[in-house]
């Protein structure tokens, strides 16, 4: 008499597998509907792409131009001649457009203080050459990232993660 085999058939770990992806889509869904993620997860970005076009710059040794669009979708990193730059560390084309973003959809630039043109300015040693206050909005939260031009220093106001600036 022989017994049934031992182990898994192909069909039920597919099931078993498929089971596993619609919970992993719906959970990874609702925890980034939550604004304070979403929105925390969109400034640490924007800082982290602050240091970045600064070691641009840096590597380079040529200014880079960070321009906040007028429509409050997002950010882009040019150099002097309007060409948009790579980020080095990602190397890819360094916009960054928030509904074009599934994880960033609904985030919004609110307000932005750099200078008089939206314009954050970098010059070749990686230097900012003036302050930056950029105001993201979510739903009803904020985050304000703050660049302080003589420090050097990146901070995010309201931040619900304790992201410190380990270069600032």
């Amino acid at each position: 008499m022989r017994g049934r085999p031992n182990g898994f058939t192909i069909v039920g770990l597919l099931a078993v597998l498929l089971v596993l992806s619609l919970v992993a889509a719906t959970t990874v869904r609702i925890y980034f509907s939550k604004s304070e993620v979403t929105l925390e997860n969109a400034a640490v970005l924007l800082a982290r792409d602050v240091r970045a076009a600064q070691h641009r710059s840096i590597f380079l040794g040529e200014k880079s131009l960070m321009t906040f669009l007028t429509d409050g979708s997002g950010y882009v990193v040019t150099d002097t001649l309007g060409v948009v730059a790579h980020n080095p560390q990602t190397e890819e084309s360094f916009r960054r457009i928030y509904p074009e973003d599934g994880v960033f959809l609904g985030v919004r630039v609110l307000e932005v203080r750099a200078g008089t043109d939206r314009t954050f300015e970098i010059d070749g040693r990686g230097v900012p050459l003036e302050d930056l206050e950029v105001t993201l909005g979510y739903r009803d939260d904020r985050r304000t990232v703050v660049v302080t031009a003589k420090s050097g220093a990146i901070t995010i106001d309201g931040s619900s993660s304790g992201w410190v600036d380990s270069e600032g």
